[in-house]
């Protein structure tokens, strides 16, 4: 058994409005599993990923959702084989591929969940490209993180910011933080100069002396904390000291996102997840926030 976490996200259309109807994820994994083998390897701006099908039997002892994976591919000559996928051949060209797994799932109010089996496999940004760049669904989709909106409350009570923790997966383009923030030059930064890789960054800032530099990263943290990039960040902790008594804490933004860690059964052969337990992780997750969930949505609504 193992622990991974389920973010919930909120499908919008491409003018970040809701649509009018319930997505049919019934007719989205049709047109999924429907797809040739070389259709569904889809090259986006950040990874190539393959999209997969999984429909729970019914009748099972647990509930369980049905799921579209996206597995990133990496093609190196020097890496071995792996067959993830038992429901979706690995096509093999002359390089070998190794496959890393995000499983998704689409419930009421185009709700959809995201399971990623590691911090280098596919998140939110690349389920999105996936659905617009094959135009499975007509004009194209946005995600909206599900998230506490009056964040700025827990920030309140932040005197000077002394430390901030960052990390984004390698599917995260610079773009999403925003013009004008430090965070978006940093990101712009390594992905010029490293390519599609995970990022984690931590600035430390001394208490005394450097309150300027305090004031600018909070406003940038402020920022981060009230719009949509809170829901593609892996880690964002800060240190502070507190109005109240000058006292050193610590905020982890984090807490603010709609998300459940659940339990998963791991493959022997692969040590990933198994698809079955995924679809109850996912399944029960829904269950277990669904009062968050629909708090979160009728705050934005």
């Amino acid at each position: 058994m193992a622990q991974r976490t389920v973010r919930f996200y909120e499908i919008l259309n491409k003018e970040k409005e809701r649509f009018p109807n319930k997505i049919p994820f019934e007719d989205l994994l049709r047109e999924v599993d429907e797809l040739d083998d070389d259709a569904a390897y889809v090259s986006t701006r950040t990874m190539e990923l393959l999209g997969s099908t999984y429909l729970p039997y019914p009748g099972g002892t647990k509930q369980a959702a049905p799921l579209i994976t996206l597995d990133r591919i990496t093609r190196d000559v020097r890496l071995r084989i792996e067959r993830r996928r038992n429901y979706r051949p690995l096509v093999l060209d002359q390089d070998e591929t190794l496959a890393e797994p995000t499983f998704y799932s689409i419930f009421d109010n185009n709700v959809v969940g995201v399971m990623r089996n590691s911090g280098s496999a596919p998140g939110a940004p690349s389920f999105r490209e996936y659905i617009n760049k094959l135009e499975l669904i007509e004009g194209g989709i946005e995600l909206a993180p599900l998230v506490d909106r009056d964040a700025l409350r827990a920030l309140r009570e932040v005197q000077t910011l002394t430390k901030f923790n960052l990390a984004v997966g390698p599917d995260v383009t610079a773009d999403v933080f925003g013009e004008g923030s430090m965070i978006t030059g940093l990101i712009r930064h390594w992905r010029q100069n490293l390519g599609n890789v995970g990022i984690e960054v931590s600035i430390r800032i001394s208490p005394k002396g450097q309150q300027e530099e305090s004031e600018i990263a909070f406003r940038d943290i402020e920022q981060l904390a009230t719009s949509n990039a809170i829901g593609y960040v892996d880690k964002a902790e800060i240190a502070y000291r507190r109005i109240e008594d000058g006292r050193a804490s610590t905020f982890d933004l984090l807490q603010e996102a709609v998300a459940q860690s659940v339990e998963v059964d791991l493959d022997e052969d692969s040590n990933q997840p198994t698809v079955l337990s995924v679809a109850q992780g996912m399944a029960e997750a829904y269950d277990e926030l669904y009062e968050e969930i629909l708090s979160a949505l009728r705050a934005t609504s």
